[in-house]
């Protein structure tokens, strides 16, 4: 079941943000570099459409919205929990994002993704259309795709 998170859902969004990207094996330092971009507020829930996938009470996922244009809305975030990385739960993330994205009027879904993400970004439509600076690592770039949500 994929449904709107709620403010109250920010803290432990952010701890499975920090677990999934943890999951590729980053050292702590570059980890500690990446807490304050991986954090969620419950200002920034209340702001911005957040969706979580659950398994029972279990929240396995979640994505985030961010608008950049009346036609672009960007991929905020999405996280899966390291042991269900490969099972499908990103991928439903993913297609619920489309359909949200395309029900608020957006027609491109920017992706900002993690190197190891490419191939997942790839294989789901994304057009890789360059490179975007990190946000927590000075000089790091890391893929930017888009998908076209049109189709």
């Amino acid at each position: 079941m994929i449904r709107a998170a709620l403010p109250e859902d920010a803290d432990l969004l952010g701890a499975l943000a920090f677990r999934s990207k943890a999951h590729w094996g980053y050292t702590r330092e570059f980890m500690e570099a990446c807490r304050a971009e991986l954090s969620i507020s419950p200002a920034y829930v209340a702001q911005h459409p957040t969706f979580v996938l659950l398994r029972g009470d279990e929240p396995l996922g979640f994505y985030t919205l961010e608008a950049l244009s009346s036609i672009e809305v960007e991929l905020g975030h999405l996280f899966v929990e390291p042991a269900e990385i490969g099972r499908g739960v990103g991928r439903a993330l993913l297609a619920h994002a489309r359909e949200e994205a395309r029900a608020r009027g957006y027609r491109v879904l920017v992706i900002q993704g993690d190197p190891n993400a490419a191939p997942f970004y790839e294989a789901c439509g994304a057009r890789r259309v360059g490179e975007k600076p990190s946000a927590s690592i000075p000089g790091r770039l890391l893929p930017l795709f888009e998908l076209d949500l049109s189709r």
